[in-house]
């Protein structure tokens, strides 16, 4: 057997190259893309029930509620105050409810080229805390896995259940199958802004496009996020103050 060699830095760094290493590894190929598109029009009517029970998951905890509160990029109407007035029915949630939905029509129509490997990178970025980003919305790793571990229990039970599926067993594997490696594929692309692993290469590849160094962007990477920790604690204690004063 003959061993690949890999580019440990442009894991990190090209996210076209990492891309195409980890749909190798997970043997997502042509066959996996045709399965994905033929199964296009079963998929298109369901967006919209997907779409629906994807936020009635994240509604019924209030630590995954309460993302929401927060604006989301490309959103200016009316936002909820609190959890309490929170509905799935706010103009906000609806607005990421179409979000959503363009984005399952994609998963299973995409030509699967470099601009859609950008569209899956944007979509993991704007959910972190990177510097890369101008969305103020931040979701803890814990969370997303969790969501891509239920979605993707979720889009199996209900596309195995699909009449046309069921008559052709083998359409039924081949579609399943794809489905399943471009969630984990789109969950790598969550993960890689997560993880510590290759940071200081994703520092030192964003530090040349500044002409900074390496050392010099890590060093305002670090004042960013002691000053969002500090902001943290400022809001803490002036809670708990607020509440000892009562």
């Amino acid at each position: 057997m003959t061993i690949q060699k890999i580019d440990r830095a442009r894991l990190y760094t090209d996210i076209l190259y990492r891309y195409q290493y980890v749909s190798d590894f997970v043997g997502f190929n042509e066959t996996d893309v045709k399965a994905l598109k033929d199964a296009a029009p079963l998929i298109a009517p369901l967006v919209p029930v997907i779409a629906d029970a994807v936020y009635e998951k994240l509604f019924s905890y209030d630590i995954t509620k309460k993302v929401f509160l927060e604006r989301g990029s490309g959103f200016h109407g009316h936002l909820a105050q609190n959890l309490d007035q929170m509905s799935t029915d706010d103009e906000q949630i609806k607005h990421r409810k179409d979000f959503l939905s363009k984005y399952l029509v994609k998963l299973v129509t995409a030509e699967y080229d470099a601009k859609f490997v950008a569209y899956l990178d944007r979509v993991g970025k704007m959910h972190t805390t990177t510097p890369e980003k101008k969305s103020t919305i931040n979701v803890e790793y814990v969370h997303v896995n969790a969501l891509f571990g239920w979605l993707h229990g979720f889009l199996v039970e209900t596309l195995n259940g699909l009449p046309e599926l069921q008559a052709d067993p083998s359409a039924r594997g081949k579609v399943l199958g794809a489905l399943s490696k471009i969630l984990w594929i789109q969950n790598d692309f969550f993960a890689m802004y997560y993880v510590k692993d290759g940071v200081e290469d994703r520092l030192n590849a964003a530090a040349e496009k500044t002409g900074a160094s390496g050392r010099d962007y890590c060093w305002r990477y670090l004042a960013m996020a002691c000053g969002i920790a500090a902001l943290g604690l400022a809001i803490s204690l002036g809670v708990g103050f607020e509440h000892a004063t009562r």
